[in-house]
């Protein structure tokens, strides 16, 4: 099969672009590479829970990780289904809490990538309320940080593209509160890289109090990717130019979803429709502890004095300045030369005016002739209509953002909402306001329209005291409500944020549902999974209804087309571009027979990545499934075509499944003749009898484990 291979030879980030090998009348997009920071090792570990240790009524299992030098861990965490009042704490080196994790973990994915724990020790605390009949979770890889960013964090030698180096440690700029700001509410965008299996690194920067982070779209390109990586705060050296090593631990918060973008198409002279932007919301609220910067659509003109606060190769932060004849807008393409360095690593990086310290540019491009090419990035102002509605406003902005602090005040201890039970928590209010405060922040609560009727609100107001601009704040003390013992196990706490005001103004707009909660607990049996580590289950079969032989004629693991996914390998794909011209596919991947005979509700959850081809015969992807409630036939239940499509996804199959002892699931790719792909991972079937409640003491006997102090 003959293949052409790309001459370009672009440079973005500092780095020269993969070279990529693809059909010369069908060409991907080129995909420039970023700077790889980590590589993933095996590692297999289950929690013992015969070797749980009772501790003040719980059940705890602790586990240490340690890999002499990796300068940072971060786990994929498998099947992850904890029941009700059980926690996973992570820690870092330094014992810092990397993150907590509940339930089946972020977004329920129950697989997925943890956070980055900084240095070269995990641990692991398991907390379980009762004893378990089977591991809640197991950890089948790591992704281990390159010792080289030890090196270069301790003051290796530094690698610029323009001689001399002229980059600077951020710290040197702690003395300048406008740029410091700069400097803490900038990122080191972690994403993980698909079969690769690598830990990737650019730059980025969080530009609106309502926690947005901006970076180039080549370093996250979709919601899988987003939902695959993380922002990194405070990752510095913790002195001034004088080889000092980075601080102690960095913060993570993951990526969240994706809400605007421009994409790069293999041109580092950007265009109005090219402009190598992505847009991502947060999980968390980095803004309220780092800050955010200004962003300014004021076109900046040649010759004003910038900086760029970047994450080269990796490193810790660093800063590079620059002016007069260095620095030249030329359309849409900003150009800067000289003294302005940039590496692998620093594309996504904020560029700033000296002048007022505004957000007036996004790096992308690498380079060193002058005139001509040179460091290039996009102008903020061309940005800006892209990602106006998710910034700050000039004028006070409040808005009610969640609670935080819920707790139990009266009830069995389970840490869900009973009948019966009394609970407090803290409403918060976010001032969505670029440089305006708000003093005397109050509003009023009720119960919402679709709370149960036998809940009870015992506070009816809430104080927040002054908040100031881009910040969240909680109430000065908490709201209380009751749940009867008479309410309806199902039922939910519905509590609405109205009446919004400060002495500057409001009411501002009311906040429905700004504290939603079910009363009971819905506990999530994962009845079936499959990951493909050991390739297409024997138990698993393929129906190869198309032409063509050899390694990418059906369903296989083996990747014949070396595709770099969002999924974490290996993955089930079939894939049409690498059969190759001449041969179509229609391809079946079925699942064994999973009996779901005993839940009242099943859900289909998978992980994927559909590769469209505009130019081809419009190739389907449709999941089916069927059992005896569907008479033995086929039922589709969701169909990709027409577009690329990757990421998770949650199918409620209940009407096609549940009290059924015979169901199959399908992945079908059909109608594709030299398409693209369909790439699988991460299939689970789960159930669940609903909502469950328990109005008694909650008690553990402790005869497992000897501990009979409570009788």
């Amino acid at each position: 099969m003959s293949r052409a291979l790309s001459n370009s030879l672009l440079t973005l980030a500092g780095l020269l672009a993969l070279v990529q090998s693809v059909h010369a009348n069908k060409p991907l997009p080129e995909r420039p590479a970023r700077t790889q920071v980590a590589a993933a090792q095996a590692l297999a570990i289950e929690p013992d829970l015969a070797n749980a240790q009772r501790e003040g009524g719980r059940l705890v299992w602790r586990h240490t990780v340690r890999i002499e030098e990796a300068a940072f861990l971060k786990p994929h965490f498998v099947d992850l289904n904890l029941r009700a009042g059980d926690y996973l704490i992570v820690r870092s080196a330094s014992g810092r809490v990397v993150e907590r994790l509940t339930g089946r973990g972020p977004k329920d994915a129950g697989t997925f990538w943890g956070l980055s724990a900084f240095g070269d020790t995990l641990e692991l605390e398991l907390s379980m309320a009762s004893t378990r009949s089977r591991s809640p979770f197991r950890i089948d890889q790591v992704m281990v940080g390159d010792p080289a960013m030890l090196a270069a964090a301790s003051g290796g030698s530094y690698e610029s593209i323009c001689t001399p180096a002229d980059f600077e440690d951020v710290l040197c700029y702690q003395g300048d509160a406008e740029k410091w700001a700069n400097v803490l509410a900038s990122v080191g965008v972690m994403s993980v890289g698909g079969n690769a299996t690598t830990g990737l690194f650019c730059s980025g920067s969080n530009v609106s109090p309502l926690n947005y982070v901006l970076t180039n779209h080549h370093c996250i390109e979709d919601q899988a990717e987003c939902t695959n990586s993380e922002f990194v705060f405070r990752y510095y050296r913790t002195g001034c130019n004088d080889g000092s090593p980075a601080n102690g631990d960095w913060v993570s918060f993951r990526c969240d979803t994706t809400v605007a973008s421009s994409p790069y198409e293999g041109a580092c002279e950007p265009t109005l429709t090219q402009l190598d932007y992505s847009l991502h919301s947060v999980m968390g609220d980095p803004a309220s502890t780092f800050g955010f910067v200004n962003v300014d659509s004021t076109p900046i003109t040649s010759g004003e004095d910038i900086y760029i606060v970047q994450h080269p190769a990796g490193r810790p932060h660093e800063v590079t300045h620059g002016g007069g004849a260095n620095v030249v807008v030329d359309g849409t393409t900003f150009r800067y030369y000289d003294t302005l360095d940039t590496e692998g690593g620093s594309s996504g990086s904020p560029i700033f005016r000296d002048a007022d310290d505004a957000l007036v540019g996004l790096h992308h491009c690498g380079g060193c002739s002058t005139p001509g090419t040179g460091n290039r990035g996009m102008l903020m102002s061309d940005i800006y209509p892209g990602i106006e509605s998710f910034l700050c406003t000039p004028a006070l902005s409040l808005s009610g953002t969640g609670a935080t602090g819920l707790a139990e005040v009266d009830g069995n201890g389970d840490t869900v909402i009973d009948p019966g039970e009394t609970w407090e928590l803290l409403p918060q209010v976010r001032n969505g306001s670029c440089g305006t405060d708000a003093v005397n922040v109050q509003a009023d609560l009720l119960l919402g329209a679709g709370s149960a009727p036998d809940v009870t609100l015992l506070d009816t107001s809430a104080t927040f005291g002054d908040l100031a601009a881009g910040t969240v704040g909680p109430s000065q003390s908490s709201v209380s409500f009751e749940v009867d013992v008479s309410a309806p196990c199902a039922g939910e706490v519905v509590i609405d944020l109205v009446n919004l005001t400060a002495d500057a103004g409001g009411p501002y707009p009311d906040d429905p549902d700004h504290f939603t909660a079910p009363i009971g607990d819905t506990p999530i049996d994962t009845i079936s999974t499959e990951d493909f580590a050991a390739g297409i289950p024997g138990t698993w079969s393929i129906v190869d209804g198309g032409t063509g032989a050899g390694a990418a004629a059906t369903w296989t693991t083996d990747n014949p087309g070396g595709r770099t996914l969002s999924l974490a390998a290996p993955f089930a794909i079939a894939d049409s571009d690498e059969l190759g011209t001449g041969e179509t596919m229609d391809e079946e991947l079925i699942s064994s027979t999973i009996d779901v005979g005993s839940y009242s509700t099943v859900e289909l959850q998978f992980s994927h990545d559909f590769n469209w081809f505009s130019g081809g015969t419009d190739e389907q992807a449709d999941v089916d499934v069927r059992s005896g409630a569907t008479g033995g036939s086929w039922v589709n239940v969701a169909n990709y075509s027409g577009a690329d499509a990757a990421g998770t996804v949650m199918i409620d199959i209940t009407a096609q499944a549940a009290g059924q002892s015979d169901l199959q699931i399908r992945f079908h790719y059909y109608d594709a003749s030299f398409e693209w792909w369909w790439a699988i991972d991460d299939v689970f079937v789960l159930g669940n009898d609903g909502l469950v409640c328990s109005t008694g003491a909650i008690f553990a006997d402790g005869f497992e484990s000897g501990d009979t102090s409570a009788w």
